[in-house]
């Protein structure tokens, strides 16, 4: 009974304890060393035996007392709404990795949902204290956030249109570059034009910025704005759903979709039917994703410019983290209007 008992039981946590004893240094001095504290004036040599020690006897910081002792966690959480196919949001991650990568800190994804991260009733996700936050479509999560004066002191910054204190704003110019997409459609002579979108766009976001831009330009050159809200985000599914729409409306001279994978799904269904593309209906797609260049007809697009937009949201939130007293910064990035086989 008494060898089940010594079989089960919970191994001995190392500490800084085992640590100072392998390398034949005080606690104090193994203490500083692992917290990689460089104010503390130690030889190499004796850094060195620390760290090999630490190594010897499997010893792991704990990154609880840490973060009480210095206020840091060198986390940087990234929030974002997961229950949607995004290409763009893998690649904002993969940006931000190659930016963290350079630097100490880690990250730590937060997966929202629609309605928590843009709705309402959005709220913040309950999660372990960290340096900073960045938002991507979650802006409505982060004025939540706000709304408790514990987290009033994170630094935070939002990749959208929302402003908050102690926190930066990087944008990007999407009502202006879809507006200039449709004015270039209806000066090639295309009068009927679709803006092809989701349906709870349609439903809870009238003033969402692809859609606003679509309508301002219509509106402005005297044509009727019309809209077709997908269920789904897949392009086979867009393209039966599309299908419907065209049976009763008839193919329109242009189609502008909210995503790229939209203008996909809408450009299978033309196809389907023996449509041609772009002589009887052109294209326009947005978001610039790997396959609107892949598709049998490579289908013109809107560029986000993905790498500045992280760039500059990593580097602000960096330097707040450092200043957190530094003024609110905003920042507008152009986007750029590929133009491809589908619309010329």
């Amino acid at each position: 009974m008494r060898r089940m008992a010594e079989a089960g039981a919970r191994p001995k946590r190392v500490t800084l304890v085992d640590v100072a004893k392998v390398a034949g240094v005080s606690v104090q001095t193994a203490s500083h060393v692992m917290a990689g504290n460089m104010t503390v004036r130690l030889p190499e040599s004796t850094r060195s035996r620390v760290v090999a020690a630490a190594q010897q006897v499997g010893y792991r910081p704990n990154r609880y007392a840490q973060a009480i002792r210095s206020g840091k966690t060198n986390v940087v959480s990234v929030w974002m709404p997961l229950d949607r196919p995004n290409t763009s949001y893998l690649r904002m991650l993969h940006l931000i990795s190659e930016h963290a990568k350079t630097t100490p800190y880690q990250l730590m994804i937060v997966g929202l949902d629609r309605e928590s991260a843009l709705g309402a009733t959005a709220k913040a996700p309950q999660t372990w204290p960290v340096d900073g936050v960045i938002s991507i479509d979650a802006g409505k999560a982060i004025e939540a956030f706000r709304k408790d004066s514990y987290n009033d002191t994170t630094p935070v910054c939002v990749l959208g249109y929302e402003e908050v204190a102690n926190g930066d704003t990087v944008a990007w110019d999407v009502l202006g570059a879809e507006r200039r997409a449709i004015q270039e459609l209806i000066a090639k002579g295309c009068r009927k034009i679709v803006h092809v979108t989701l349906d709870w766009i349609l439903q809870d976001f009238p003033r969402e910025r692809r859609r606003t831009g679509y309508t301002e330009a219509m509106t402005e050159a005297g044509l009727e704005p019309v809209f077709f809200g997908c269920q789904s985000e897949s392009s086979g599914a867009i393209a039966n759903e599309f299908s419907q729409f065209l049976d009763v409306h008839g193919v329109p001279d242009a189609i502008t979709g909210m995503t790229d994978t939209l203008a996909i799904g809408a450009a299978r269904a033309l196809l389907t039917r023996g449509v041609r593309i772009p002589e009887d209906c052109r294209v326009f797609g947005f978001g610039d994703y790997p396959e609107s260049e892949d598709f049998m007809i490579p289908i013109s697009t809107i560029s986000p410019p993905l790498p500045r937009i992280m760039e500059t949201a990593w580097s602000w939130l960096t330097e707040r983290m450092q200043d957190p007293n530094l003024e609110h910064r905003f920042v507008e990035i152009p986007m750029q209007i590929v133009e491809r086989l589908s619309s010329q």
